[in-house]
């Protein structure tokens, strides 16, 4: 990987567990650069609050960079496809309405949620997290809220809901899998799909600002180029570009 870059911001489950040895795999080969993380569920599970050292809901400025970190799911059903917990995300959405004015300096602002506000994969857009992001948004239009980065899902996918971006990096599966197959909820039968989608029930919230899912293991790139954020998505394996995003502020 290209080390001309700044630091790693990653979208969580970076172990299994939440088990040191699984933390170590992990990050052994990442130390030349810094790295924030956001807890994702499989981390919650172990050891994160010692090795991540951070509550789960956080702010953390970089330069002129502001990054609110959340975390919405419930740990202690793994078998549950919807690991939301609406009181997590209650505390979520306080969190940010609390601090959000921590970012008056910030020129950028980032939200970093290991769920997905909105998913096209097995999981589907959880109804009360989907609409309280949104409703948040929606009062902080003048925050210089850039975009919301996610994990958690098997997929990469993008939305643009007005002028935010929501980026999901997970590592590759089947657009909405198996597992739906099982539990009779509608099924994708795709690589990958492109443009707006029909709205069918809660699972599909969002899916009128759907631009791009697509089964490959990603990362996304942001670079500040002038008046004009780029987000350009690299396959993992190969290295190349598969899309760049762009956004003007």
């Amino acid at each position: 990987m290209d080390q001309d870059y700044d630091f790693n911001l990653l979208v969580g489950d970076y172990s299994y567990g939440g088990l040191p040895h699984e933390f170590a795999r992990t990050f052994k080969n990442m130390h030349q650069k810094p790295v924030i993380m956001a807890v994702g569920n499989h981390d919650a599970l172990g050891y994160s609050d010692q090795l991540v050292q951070r509550e789960v809901n956080f702010y953390q400025r970089i330069g002129t960079l502001g990054f609110y970190f959340l975390f919405v799911l419930n740990t202690n059903n793994l078998a549950d496809c919807q690991f939301v917990n609406d009181s997590r995300v209650d505390d979520s959405i306080e969190f940010l309405n609390q601090n959000i004015q921590l970012s008056s300096a910030d020129e950028h602002v980032f939200i970093v949620t290991h769920q997905p506000v909105y998913s096209t994969d097995m999981f589907g857009s959880h109804k009360y997290f989907s609409e309280q992001i949104e409703a948040f948004l929606d009062q902080n239009q003048d925050k210089k809220i850039r975009a919301v980065f996610s994990g958690h899902d098997h997929i990469f996918s993008a939305f643009r809901r007005g002028y935010q971006y929501q980026f999901i990096n997970g590592a590759a599966g089947p657009i909405d899998n198996m597992h739906s197959i099982l539990n009779g909820n509608r099924v994708w039968s795709a690589d990958s799909l492109s443009g707006p989608l029909e709205v069918k029930d809660d699972r599909c919230l969002g899916y009128e600002h759907h631009l791009d899912s697509l089964m490959k293991v990603t990362r996304t790139e942001v670079t500040f180029q002038g008046n004009q954020i780029l987000y350009t998505i690299r396959d993992l394996d190969s290295n190349q570009v598969i899309k760049v995003y762009t956004q003007d502020f």
